[in-house]
């Protein structure tokens, strides 16, 4: 863990490489990916291929990267893509649609579940062909949701979704860079999670602890598609066996275990709860995300109040803040922040 803090709960972006793992990338067989013969990262794309029940994968450096690269592939320049108002591609992304791809966003507001409503999706591809209006081609989904807590997408409800988006011909993408909760949280199988979608992405440098490292999957005429998208921003990369190692080490040792991460956000979502300072709807916890309620405008005093004792968060408002736990925490930095948490405003 960082020496800033003694629980850094502000991202699982802030896990680190276990020794293991870092043996594992030191020890990985090597080639050049951007000729397609790197062994390693080819091992990778073909086994998420398979876990995502896609018939391809393609490396990318980052969920984001992945992201654009995927709309890109599925909406053409001057087309509008349906997605949440809290959703990641509508929010951090630097607007990397318009500027790279020509593409607008048309948000919709999501319900508490963390989907587009059904009616609203409908009305939104209603326009059919009206040359006054950008053609709508895409709905993207995200699951978990960030924003909402690291909400869990009910799958039934997505299909719903889908198949509007279906039935008006418009493609589907799922922003899935912790779609590995969704899969420990409800049992399902990643490609049942997956199924319903053209091309669905998935994180590595979240939940699964690696340096670096985000995959895309979909049809090999997608993917083949998505491989001339990433050359041209810059994402062809040469020996990345390297951060694919990472990767397959995180499938085989820190998946099975992810659902510790669970664990502790409950213990940390009862602890804040139990603050006279703090709120927390225990209940719709779902995954390793914790949105806790302070005063209203006192998030930022209340991250600064956690930093002084230890504790690393973040105000996502002027009166929420977020809590991620990983792996890189033990059970002692989790009872530390609890404690921490529990105490505020005594």
């Amino acid at each position: 863990m960082s020496n800033r803090f003694r629980t850094d709960l502000r991202s699982d972006t802030f896990s680190l490489p276990s020794d293991s793992m870092r043996k594992a990338i030191a020890e990985a067989e090597l080639g050049d990916d951007v000729f397609g013969e790197d062994p390693t990262a080819n091992r990778l794309q073909e086994r998420m291929a398979s876990l995502l029940g896609k018939e391809a994968s393609i490396f990318m450096a980052s969920g984001t990267m992945s992201n654009g690269v995927a709309l890109r592939c599925l909406a053409d320049p001057g087309d509008e893509v349906l997605c949440g108002a809290a959703s990641h591609v509508y929010n951090f992304e630097g607007a990397q649609h318009a500027l790279h791809g020509g593409i607008q966003l048309h948000r919709i507001d999501e319900s508490a579940n963390g989907l587009l409503p059904v009616t609203e999706v409908r009305k939104a591809l209603s326009r059919a062909r009206d040359p006054h209006f950008a053609p709508r081609t895409v709905v993207a989904l995200e699951n978990t949701h960030n924003m909402l807590g690291g909400k869990v997408l009910d799958l039934d409800g997505q299909i719903e979704v889908l198949e509007e988006a279906h039935r008006a011909g418009a493609a589907a993408y799922l922003d899935g860079a912790r779609l590995w909760h969704a899969h420990v949280a409800t049992g399902r199988p990643m490609s049942d999670l997956a199924e319903e979608y053209d091309l669905v992405s998935v994180c590595f440098s979240k939940a699964m602890g690696c340096p670096v490292g985000s995959v895309l999957a979909g049809s090999g005429e997608l993917v083949e598609k998505a491989h001339w998208y990433r050359k041209r921003c810059g994402g062809g990369m040469r020996q990345i066996g390297m951060l694919a190692a990472a990767c397959i080490h995180s499938l085989e040792n820190l998946l099975p275990r992810l659902g510790l991460t669970h664990e502790h956000a409950r213990k940390l979502a009862a602890a804040a709860d139990s603050s006279p300072a703090l709120t927390v709807d225990v209940s719709s916890v779902d995954s390793n995300i914790v949105m806790v309620g302070t005063s209203d405008g006192q998030a930022g005093s209340v991250v600064v109040e956690l930093e002084s004792q230890g504790v690393g968060a973040l105000s996502v408002d002027g009166s929420t803040v977020r809590l991620v736990t990983h792996l890189s925490l033990d059970p002692s930095d989790v009872e530390y922040a609890e404690s921490v948490l529990s105490g505020l405003g005594r």
